[in-house]
């Protein structure tokens, strides 16, 4: 089975497997325009790269877990065929690259593409927490959005929603409500949007409702918008960037640590000292919220669009997990220091830390003070936003709010 690659309709190189597994190599076409690699883990080069590249890269380009499950089951695919279920899903993915079977016309898709409108009885039935809908929409629309959260993909103009028809890109991430524990969703709303009154990069993230559902819409940031229509963007997550499968996005299951993720921001983005100070906050601000599910897939990379060069993508999938007590666990996705139990952090474990990743332990204090600061003097503002814009939340809006608080007093002495 040999598989395309594209950007901007042009090919980029093949996906195929071989006695070493799946495999990707370069068109020499491509190779030649100089044009930028899909993947920090796969330089430009005439070779072929074997699984241990190839795999991580394009696997993580689909969705995890249950989500993962239930698309296979609709396509009738093995969960564990990578190649297949590219071949079905990626028309429209996570950055820039769209994956068809060497069979099928580009150009003919192309042609037929475009965009329809979704009525408000099909949008109601995508956004239905129980809703199988939404793997069935995703499957025909050849939509693959990467991680384990319930999720679709749709574009958005001048207050109406529509549906994608062949190839053409969407311009938002709709989360509808987790029929697993519905307050979720305003836990995420709640902490993206305390996260850009702290003066994080994140997305814009509205709340959408219709027929008594609810769900969050996030802006793409791999996406841009012009009179001439939505352009894809080039983004890797660091798992992709390491090489690292999905399944072991966690330090604790062999996935990358934070020192890690500063090493690739130091030596690849185009603007280091802006990119390393932004995720040195991001990381503070994972710590100081109670994130504890800030994994590797959870950090991002994006291209310019015209020269390939790379900068730190904003935050997303921000989330306060402490706030779901034992049902969660307190180990942060990456250790700070000695120890990953966000409770056993101390001073001793940001000075380590600080020297891990090459900035000083001032530097980090003087972050630190001015996250906390932020966030306690933001809370009640963000906690606002929430009750208004999920007013059937308010109740756990609120929980949430005296739950950070009473965080960010248990780590008060540390670094203060």
């Amino acid at each position: 089975m040999r598989l395309r690659v594209y950007r901007k309709l042009k090919q980029v190189g093949e996906i195929f497997t071989s006695d070493q597994g799946v495999c990707f190599s370069y068109d020499p076409g491509f190779i030649a325009s100089n044009g930028y690699p899909i993947s920090l883990s796969m330089p430009l080069s005439t070779d072929v790269y074997p699984q241990s590249k190839a795999l991580p890269f394009f696997d993580g380009l689909l969705p995890e877990g249950n989500q993962r499950l239930e698309l296979s089951d609709v396509l009738r695919t093995p969960p564990t065929s990578t190649m297949k279920l590219l071949a079905a899903m990626a028309g429209d993915c996570v950055g820039d690259l769209v994956i068809m079977d060497e069979e099928m016309d580009i150009d003919r898709i192309m042609a037929s593409s475009g965009y329809a409108p979704l009525t408000g009885e099909e949008l109601g039935g995508l956004l239905r927490p129980d809703s199988r809908d939404r793997t069935r929409f995703l499957a025909a629309r050849r939509l693959s959005l990467a991680g384990a959260q319930p999720k679709i993909g749709l574009f958005h103009k001048d207050g109406t929603w529509y549906k994608t028809v062949g190839l053409f890109p969407t311009t938002h991430i709709i989360k509808p409500v987790s029929r697993f524990d519905p307050s979720i969703l305003v836990n995420e709303f709640l902490i993206m949007r305390l996260g850009g009154l702290c003066n994080l990069e994140v997305p814009d993230i509205d709340v959408i409702h219709q027929m008594g559902y609810a769900g969050l819409a996030i802006k793409r940031f791999d996406r841009i918008v012009s009179d001439d229509g939505v352009e894809r963007i080039g983004q890797e997550d660091l798992c992709q960037a390491l090489s690292v499968m999905p399944a072991e996005k966690y330090q604790e299951s062999g996935g990358p640590e934070l020192r890690d993720i500063f090493t690739i921001v130091r030596l690849h983005t185009s603007t280091p000292l802006q990119d390393l100070r932004k995720l040195l906050r991001l990381a503070l601000f994972n710590y100081l919220t109670g994130n504890c599910d800030a994994h590797a897939k959870n950090f991002s990379l994006l291209r310019d669009l015209n020269e390939g060069a790379l900068a730190l993508a904003p935050a997303y999938d921000l989330l306060c997990t402490t706030f779901y007590g034992d049902d969660l666990s307190r180990s942060m996705a990456m250790s700070i220091g000695k120890h990953s139990r966000i409770d056993r952090i101390s001073d001793e474990d940001f000075a380590i830390f600080a020297d891990e990743v090459g900035i000083g332990l001032t530097v980090v204090k003087k972050e630190m003070a001015s996250l906390r600061n932020g966030i306690a003097s933001s809370l009640d503002d963000a906690l606002a936003q929430a009750a208004d814009e999920l007013p059937a939340f308010t109740r756990d809006a609120s929980s949430l709010r005296d739950h950070l608080l009473q965080e960010l007093q248990q780590r008060s002495g540390i670094l203060n």
